[in-house]
């Protein structure tokens, strides 16, 4: 991974317009990643309402996926959307927070991409040879293991509270509307 031109892309989800709280720790985490190794993080979401929303935050855009299937969760039409989006924008990585929804539809996007998934990250660390490595509990939250990776794109989802959604950094950032054809699953 090139140092200057990591980028990453943060799933945003939400229901009924109202963005998903662990979204929104998943993006601060992004921002602090950024922080650390520089870059760029672009939003990407389904949803009118939350990409007005996210506006607000310092990151680079957001991505506006628009298609009526995508108005109500269907696991095989997130990954159609996802995998369409990672294709176009090639990300480094791409953050999403770990709900039951991502946990549905996730690992077939990850097996679409044929890039590694880590599940429920709890936090991350920038080594000093400049690669990421991502902390997981495990044995029920009594130990911590840090796993790196061996492949310059992967895809993470952060656990409940690993980061505070109020550490989002403010700023301006503009929508990017993309339609999406859906038809060919």
């Amino acid at each position: 991974l090139g140092v200057l031109t990591m980028k990453i892309i943060v799933y945003i989800q939400q229901e009924n317009g109202k963005i998903n709280p662990i979204s929104l720790e998943s993006l601060s985490g992004a921002q602090k990643i950024i922080a650390k190794t520089g870059g760029s993080i672009s939003a990407v979401t389904f949803n009118n309402s939350a990409a007005e929303q996210l506006t607000n935050y310092n990151i680079n855009d957001i991505i506006l996926v628009e298609n009526e299937q995508l108005n109500q969760f269907n696991p095989l039409f997130y990954v159609k959307a996802l995998e369409h989006i990672a294709d176009l924008e090639e990300p480094d990585i791409i953050i999403l927070g770990h709900s039951y929804e991502a946990r549905d539809w996730v690992p077939r996007l990850s097996a679409r991409l044929d890039i590694p998934l880590i599940s429920d990250c709890i936090g991350f660390n920038n080594n000093n040879n400049g690669n990421l490595s991502f902390s997981r509990s495990i044995y029920q939250g009594k130990l911590n293991s840090d796993i790196s990776i061996n492949s310059s794109k992967y895809i993470i989802s952060f656990q409940s509270g690993s980061f505070r959604s109020d550490d989002i950094e403010s700023g301006s950032s503009s929508i990017r509307k993309h339609d999406i054809d859906l038809s060919n699953l």
